[in-house]
């Protein structure tokens, strides 16, 4: 498997900045997960994503960033008069206008924007289904693991997959953002808020997006008080849903074989232990974010 690394991925975005002619003196990484993201200068940014086969998402992520501003849906916008996106080194590449002194949203901020998200019409742009044990599927044919773990996690994977069919549902199906956590949304001090990472954007519940902050509050990472500030803003707590339990599961895997794609000691330490928590069925409070 090839290794999505910072310096790796800043590699790709100067290739990338010399294709389109753009000037990156001293890019700034500013997040490395799912994509590297790049402050290429004040006022640019740029996500490099690991796969050039992820180009379609993308180009739909430009164009629905665009069809979402001009509904008045908070959005971080892509850059004019760049090809958008490039195809460099094997990977992808996106620009996008920077939301400024940005900060991930708070809690409430996010329910509240996520019931908003959820409640718009539906563009006009083939959208997918939402994502769900697929792409654990793909991650566990390549990460580096024991077999013995590849193996159980493959089956808790077909399990889930099977319970996923008979799921039920009390929120009216549409729109999802596909990966609706605080760092998604962000947040400005004047309270400006902007969507980003659209590439996952699709049909599907819901729950789907909600239950992230569901398993955060379990992890530790947000408070009581925050909680229950992200239920009141939507109106609705996924934790008493009757999907949570498979929903929370599913993601909880797809976290734990992401998080086993990345470099780094301190990042295979905290995959061993999620990994063993799975396997048992213990609580996952107490991990790590990243």
């Amino acid at each position: 498997m090839r290794i999505f690394d910072a310096p790796g991925s800043l590699d790709t975005l100067r290739t990338a900045c010399t294709t389109v002619g753009l000037d990156a003196p001293a890019p700034e990484l500013i997040r490395l997960g799912e994509n590297a993201v790049w402050r290429v200068r004040p006022g640019v940014i740029a996500r490099v994503a690991r796969d050039e086969d992820r180009f379609p998402l993308h180009e739909r992520g430009v164009h629905l960033a665009r069809w979402m501003h001009a509904h008045q849906v908070p959005v971080a916008l892509p850059v004019n008069g760049l090809p958008n996106p490039v195809r460099v080194d094997g990977r992808v590449v996106t620009w996008w206008e920077e939301i400024p002194k940005a900060r991930p949203a708070t809690p409430p901020q996010l329910g509240a924007a996520l019931r908003a998200l959820h409640e718009m019409p539906l563009p006009d742009l083939d959208l997918p289904e939402a994502a769900t044990v697929d792409k654990v599927d793909a991650r566990l044919a390549v990460i580096d693991i024991p077999e013995e773990d590849r193996a159980a996690l493959r089956a808790m994977s077909a399990r889930l997959n099977s319970a996923y069919e008979d799921l039920e549902y009390e929120l009216p199906r549409g729109l999802v953002h596909g990966d609706a956590h605080a760092a998604n949304l962000l947040s400005t001090p004047e309270g400006r808020l902007g969507w980003v990472d659209l590439d996952g954007v699709a049909l599907g519940q819901p729950e789907w997006d909600l239950v992230l902050t569901g398993i955060e509050y379990e992890c530790g990472w947000v408070s009581d008080d925050a909680y229950a500030g992200f239920v009141s803003g939507y109106g609705y707590d996924v934790r008493a849903a009757p999907a949570y339990a498979v929903l929370r599961e599913i993601r909880l895997l797809r976290m734990t074989s992401w998080l086993a794609q990345l470099p780094g000691e301190d990042k295979l330490r905290e995959t061993v232990r999620r990994i063993a928590d799975l396997r048992q069925g213990r609580p996952i409070l107490g991990w790590k974010a990243f």
